[in-house]
């Protein structure tokens, strides 16, 4: 058994509507103010003109970058670290996870009126998250995540783990998203968007309002915060994740979902449900959702939720989407810390349904608060609470395990299936898998369920027929009689993009009113772990890992960690990208390479804790144990491969590297590193992004690799990916 160490807030930064630093938005909506007017920064006006919440004006830094997502989040992480102090870690032991769901769309469109492909490099996640960070000593592991609008809580429900697992001592953390005719086109197509100012809980409320917010706080052990004197703001008590698995869209009528996270928020952290002295809501103000999440709060509280003051900050900042999570979490923080339950803007008349939310309707109102609980749901139903206090919340301890593979679900360009995929590359060395890249839908078509697949991308097709292999080969025989206590950690470079391409081309096309309702919802990052966690009944955690060529890596480090925890017990991890000839050019325009060959692909893993495992049986494939992650390049990068090697019995390093200038000296170094085999995906795979990392897995693991000896038992593969930056995630795994 281990106790886990305690997690605090040591760092607070927000830029909204009402202000660029917390105090400005908190005091602010004690004031009563909404933000809700005019979006100049809106790149099209829409018809008829609702508005939204465009964030306060940001002093200009010259020299910095000018793309607006990248300099607002960029200022919010350098108050926040400021606020937080000088510290004694070393910037590899410095990590981040950001939430997003729109990252640098602005540059989409930036492309489509212009039509250079360079705009593109700005658009992933992990260019945005990059630029930030560039020269703030942030140079261990780099995360961006995606569960919708829950995305900003995910996020610093990934950066605990990252601190209890040891992986890092200091994590920047939270969500953002930025002003865009994207969401606006798309959330107006739902009918989603009010014509009035929001109105949370109210028997009038009509829509949400789409708004710009960044919210980052810093996090750290408790021992460590102690020791360098830093002020805490408060305790990282409880986390409760879980999916609806009810629709893409609409959240579950009765909030099951909600109240499951709820309950593992208020159970993690060890308190009761009266204990709770404000609950900071989702609150988006559309009919639906604020009935399910008035459900879930009715169960999980029951009688006591007459009692526990109720904001739903939204009233004043608008729906800031992957943002919200950690923004409404600071200003909770910032409530708690002044005994202050501030006043909820526009919800009377109540509606008479949710009578049981204590709501206040007027001037702030004094109280003690010893902890609070925010709350936050995300389109495919993803759920994330966390709770905050300001007493150190009793130890919890964990029976610690091993994270082992059960399961290995393949599909690549002409290539279905484990077995064929060792068939493949025992037959053909240094020669190469299906050269068209693409992945043929009859191919996959018996793995899918015909009813669901109709309006999905080739994105989550594939991956849904990778997971369906998988689940085969780890012997879960009926995947929804046995999944339900599942998690879903996926990863992506790009996502749908073809439909995110269709979609966004109209709008800029004929205007925000032509959206595409389909294809905004489907085209939402997340979309894989959502339909995952519809076909297969997953009702744990589902994140998606976004933006870069490390993200199928990096979704299984962070499961692994959390099963060696003691936290899950399974998870599916997995990657996917689809063949997009748009992505394959502006990688070719910003890697400087033509001769560059581009493939879809999808790999999962089940991989559960090694109890559970025996449990029932199963065989297994591997072990994960160890991991690591740099931003630094090459040198940092040929060290950690060194140090793997120091205290591991290496037998092979398997690699899937990025294109573009840095690729043959990342090569070298690692060649030179070593001290053992090295094989590069690179040499018979076309580029597949986030999936490489996890075909390096599946290739060395179960079987042969090139006609070689794979890694005899007790033996350990260390597989490296590398991101176009140089910056690289390494995942170390036994036979």
């Amino acid at each position: 058994m281990t106790t886990q160490p305690n997690i605090v807030i040591t760092g607070l930064g927000l830029v909204s509507c009402l202000g660029i630093t917390p105090e400005d938005t908190f005091d602010a909506v004690l004031a009563g103010r909404c933000g809700i007017g005019p979006m100049p920064a809106l790149e099209q006006t829409p018809s008829p003109n609702k508005g939204g919440g465009q964030a306060a004006e940001l002093p200009i830094v010259p020299g910095e970058s000018p793309a607006r997502e990248v300099r607002y989040l960029r200022y919010t992480i350098r108050h926040a670290m400021l606020a937080s102090g000088e510290h004694p870690y070393l910037p590899s032991r410095v990590a981040a996870v950001l939430g997003t769901t729109l990252h640098g769309m602005r540059a989409g469109g930036e492309w489509l009126r212009s039509g250079d492909v360079r705009h593109l490099y700005r658009f992933p996640a992990g260019a945005v998250l990059d630029e930030a960070l560039r020269n703030l000593r942030v140079e261990g592991s780099r995360i961006s995540t995606c569960s919708a609008c829950s995305s900003g809580l995910g996020a610093i429900a990934l950066a605990v783990t990252l601190l209890r697992s040891g992986d890092a001592d200091m994590v920047i953390a939270g969500g953002y998203d930025t002003v865009s005719e994207y969401v606006y086109a798309g959330f107006d197509s739902l009918r989603l968007v009010a014509e009035g100012p929001p109105r949370p809980f109210s028997a009038a409320r009509d829509g949400m309002k789409p708004s710009e917010g960044y919210g980052v706080v810093v996090v750290e052990r408790e021992t460590d915060a102690h020791a360098r004197g830093a002020r805490i703001r408060g305790y990282v008590a409880g986390i409760g994740e879980s999916a609806d698995a009810h629709h893409l869209t609409q959240p579950h009528p009765r909030g099951e979902g909600a109240r499951a996270a709820i309950g593992g928020a208020i159970e993690s952290a060890r308190i009761e449900p009266h204990e709770i002295g404000l609950i900071s809501a989702h609150a988006t103000a559309t009919p639906d959702n604020d009935a399910a999440e008035h459900a879930a709060l009715e169960g999980a509280f029951g009688r006591h939720l007459a009692d526990v003051p109720v904001v739903a900050f939204k009233a004043n900042i608008g729906h800031t989407l992957g943002g919200a999570g950690a923004i409404e979490l600071i200003l909770s923080v910032l409530a708690r810390e002044r005994g202050v339950i501030p006043p909820t803007q526009n919800a009377l008349p109540l509606d008479p349904r949710l009578g049981s939310l204590r709501l206040n309707h007027e001037a702030p109102e004094s109280a003690a608060i010893g902890a609070t609980l925010n709350l936050s749901l995300g389109f495919g139903g993803a759920n994330t609470c966390v709770i905050t206090t300001t007493k150190r919340p009793v130890a919890i301890s964990h029976e610690r395990d091993e994270a082992v593979i059960t399961g290995i679900g393949v599909v690549l360009p002409g290539c279905l299936g484990l077995d064929r995929f060792i068939d493949m590359l025992r037959a053909m060395p240094g020669g190469c898998f299906a050269p068209d890249g693409r992945i043929e839908e009859d191919s996959i078509a018996h793995l899918l369920q015909a009813r669901r697949v109709r309006r999905m991308s080739d994105y989550v097709k594939a991956t849904l027929a990778a997971t369906r292999l998988a689940c085969d080969q780890a012997g879960i025989a009926d995947a929804t009689a046995s999944t339900k206590a599942s998690n879903v950690v996926l990863g992506t470079m790009h996502g749908s993009a073809a439909f995110c391409e269709t979609y966004y081309s109209q709008v800029v096309r004929e205007g925000i009113a032509a959206a595409n309702p389909v294809l905004f919802a489907e085209g939402v990052p997340n979309a894989a772990a959502a339909h995952l966690s519809l076909s297969f009944d997953i009702r744990g955690a589902c994140q998606t890992i976004i933006g870069s060529r490390n993200a199928g890596l990096d979704a299984l480090r962070l499961a692994s960690m959390r099963i060696r925890e003691g936290v899950w017990t399974r998870a599916f991890i997995g990657a996917g990208e689809e063949y997009s000839d748009i992505v394959n050019a502006a990688e070719r325009a910003c890697s400087g390479s033509t001769e560059l060959r581009f493939g879809a692909g999808a790999v999962t893993l089940v991989v559960e804790g090694r109890r559970a495992a025996a449990a029932r049986g199963a065989r297994v494939l591997g072990t994960v144990v160890d991991s690591w992650s740099t931003a630094a390049g090459t040198r940092d990068l040929a060290r950690a491969v060194e140090r793997t090697r120091s205290h591991t019995d290496l037998c092979l390093v398997a690699t899937s590297l990025g294109a573009g200038p840095l690729h043959g000296p990342i090569r070298r170094r690692i060649d030179e590193s070593a001290g053992t085999r090295s094989w590069h995906t690179s040499d018979f795979l076309p580029e597949c992004f986030s999936v490489g990392g996890l075909a390096a897995v599946a290739g060395v693991l179960p079987a042969p690799v090139q006609g070689e000896a794979g890694p005899a038992s007790g033996a350990s593969v260390l597989v490296v990916s590398t991101a176009h930056n140089g910056g690289a995630t390494g995942v170390v795994v036994r036979g």
